[in-house]
């Protein structure tokens, strides 16, 4: 039987773009401004970061003032963003961290938008990681990613954006389909942030939110995202229950008593809906953990719709 192997040297890069134009698809609540919301991710992303890895081997890529300072304070090395993109940052901070190594490393390179992440989902997928040259966690949807991974880090090649997953797949990284929700919750829209709140973000977000407990009871009047868009993907005339797609691709189930009070007589496959979600907790270990449909209309229908 062979002795267990040493964990692996990682070092991880985390790229966070901060300021005025982070997150411009999310539409936080009222009275909460988007890049308050924004820098509250990086903190609790960052803050779980720090305790998962060991002191000197966090790299940070950003060109915002307040996330280099927050990085710094938890004793990780900053390194300028070049202002050509996200690849171009990650690019930067590998650069940074194979020089910093002195000899070849392992690489991997989380994204900062994590605001429900724990050190113990970070610690799971780099063990996960560690058995494959190179590796990718898909986000939530299966169709983005949230960590990449390279034993050799230099030849680490980041290719994000719409798809990536399926990109990094194509490069050579092999996918982990983990049950770690914390870590697979990136947010970049109302529906991402929604899922978050019903995982449990980090202290940070709670705070910029105005929420003192980390309850979902707590932060149903807050995080409930009203007059979003989705697309019916199921409906059973007899129950009158369903499901409809967000424009992310994830699915959401609405009850029969959800539809019930919509004025709606029947839905079909691919019609278009307004929808309001609230988070609701799941398993810890549930994957997406997803909110429910309080609210559902066709706008122009119904007793309290207007046209125009």
């Amino acid at each position: 039987m062979s002795a267990p192997q040493p964990p692996l040297p990682w070092r991880l890069v985390v790229p966070v773009k901060g300021g005025p134009t982070a997150k411009s698809r999310l539409h936080p609540p009222p009275g909460v401004a988007r890049e308050a919301l924004a820098l509250a991710f990086a903190e609790d992303c960052l803050t779980a970061c720090a305790a998962g890895m060991p002191r000197g081997r966090l790299f940070v890529v950003t060109s915002d003032a307040h996330v280099a300072a927050l990085a710094r304070g938890l004793g990780a090395t900053v390194v300028d963003d070049p202002g050509h993109g996200l690849d171009a940052a990650v690019a930067a901070g590998r650069d940074e961290a194979v020089a910093h190594a002195g000899a070849p490393t392992p690489l991997a390179v989380l994204l900062g938008d994590l605001p429900a992440l724990r050190p113990g989902d970070l610690q799971a997928a780099l063990e996960a990681a560690a058995a494959y040259d190179r590796a990718v966690v898909p986000d939530a949807a299966g169709t983005g990613t949230v960590l990449i991974t390279a034993r050799d880090g230099a030849r680490l090649r980041p290719s994000f954006g719409e798809g990536s997953a399926a990109r990094h797949a194509a490069l050579g990284h092999v996918p982990l389909d983990l049950p770690l929700p914390h870590l697979r919750s990136d947010v970049d829209d109302d529906a991402g942030l929604a899922m978050a709140m019903a995982l449990g973000v980090g202290p940070a977000t709670r705070a910029v939110l105005g929420v003192l407990g980390g309850g979902v009871d707590d932060l149903v009047d807050v995080t409930t995202l009203r007059s979003m868009q989705a697309s019916v993907h199921t409906f059973d005339e007899t129950s009158g229950a369903g499901s409809v797609l967000l424009d992310d691709g994830r699915e959401v189930a609405f009850s029969a008593e959800v539809f019930a009070g919509s004025a709606l007589r029947h839905l079909r496959t691919g019609q278009r809906l307004s929808i309001d979600l609230t988070p609701t907790r799941g398993a810890e270990d549930q994957l997406g953990a997803p909110p429910r449909v309080t609210k559902l209309w066709i706008v122009g229908i119904g007793d309290d719709q207007t046209i125009g």
